[in-house]
């Protein structure tokens, strides 16, 4: 991908975030599940949610914005590993961040102060 390629499709994924962190809360929640009580469950299922859910979405923004062929293969196996590898540091930090506003961990209870 060119440089402005690139920052097309930073400024998309960045425009995408808010309206995307609900749906994966709510993804990530029935997901979290499945996962039991111990670190390595916890690490695979919330690597899994945060693949799943965010993958398919970084493919559609680089392929929008310019990407083909080998670049797009390669950039969507880099943002699986990416996200294999981040995703239970993600999760634990949203479960840090419910809480603080005196929700329980993901996949207990839907994140809504209004339930």
């Amino acid at each position: 991908m060119t440089w402005d390629q690139v920052l097309h499709a930073r400024l998309i994924g960045g425009v995408l975030m808010i309206p995307v962190g609900r749906p994966y809360g709510m993804w990530r929640d029935w997901v979290m599940r499945h996962a039991k009580q111990t670190r390595s469950s916890q690490i695979l299922w919330d690597s899994l949610a945060l693949m799943s859910f965010q993958v398919p979405i970084y493919a559609a923004i680089i392929a929008f914005s310019g990407a083909t062929g080998d670049g797009l293969l390669r950039g969507i196996l880099g943002a699986a590993a990416m996200m294999l590898f981040l995703g239970r540091p993600y999760g634990a930090f949203l479960n840090w961040i419910r809480h603080l506003f005196g929700l329980p961990p993901g996949g207990e209870k839907p994140m809504s102060l209004n339930n």
